[in-house]
Order: C-alpha cells, then structure tokens, then sequence
C-alpha cells in the first residue's frame, strides 16, 4: 500500500527575480511537495513522530534554504529546495515539488506562475 505525504501552500518570503529590482524586497512563493511512500512509515502503527518524516523539519530546511540568500529563477529555486529535501526523507521515497511565485511582476499573470520539479506528477 502506498502512502502519501502533502504540503499544499506553505508560504515563504523570497528574494526572487531576474533583476536587481525584483529582488530588493522579498516575496512570496508558495510550497507544494508531495513524498509518496512505497509503504506506510512506521508511525501509523507506532503513532511516534521520530518513525515519520516530520514535515516541521521540511518546513524549517525550506526556510534555510531561502533565508538571506537571493534566486534570479523559480527553477533554481525549486531544484535546490528539492535537492534539500530529498536526503530529509526515506531512499525508497518519491519527492515533488512545486514553487509558486505568488505576484510575478507580470500584470497578466493574475494566478502568479509554478515550476515542478521531482520523481512524479501528482496531477493538477
């Protein structure tokens, strides 16, 4: 039986753009991921956190991640939040991420704009 672990919109201050002027303030980018486990952890029997991915430390390395440094790309951005992430959870693991930028400086893009990156595609 597979399990499935998700974040849906945690929210980060970013400083993110391709020029200096978009990143003089930081802004906000939305988190999804998704960890899909080949087979339940064993904190569903045992109810102990130290027996799942505890997604408070997930949280906290994504924060790392972005805390006082600069991303000219939301690809870059998403490849090293992957490449984070990825040694925090179990080898049999599958890990996707999705960054939103939540107001590029594009008036058109009313929804903002994501980039995915990972092992599988959770859908829409």
């Amino acid at each position: 039986m597979e399990c499935l672990l998700a974040i849906d919109r945690a929210l980060f201050q970013v400083r993110l753009g391709c020029y200096a002027e978009e990143r003089a303030q930081p802004r906000d980018v939305e988190l999804d991921l998704r960890i899909w486990f080949r087979e339940p952890p064993r904190g569903c029997s045992t109810d102990r956190l130290e027996d799942v991915v505890c997604y408070a430390e997930l949280v906290e390395a994504v924060e790392q991640v972005v805390a006082g440094r600069e991303f000219h790309l939301i690809e870059r951005l998403a490849v090293v939040t992957y490449d984070t992430l990825k040694p925090l959870i179990p080898d049999t693991a599958r890990l996707w991420v999705r960054l939103r930028k939540v107001h590029p400086p594009i008036d058109a893009l009313k929804q903002g704009v994501s980039f995915s990156y990972g092992e599988c595609h959770p859908g829409p």
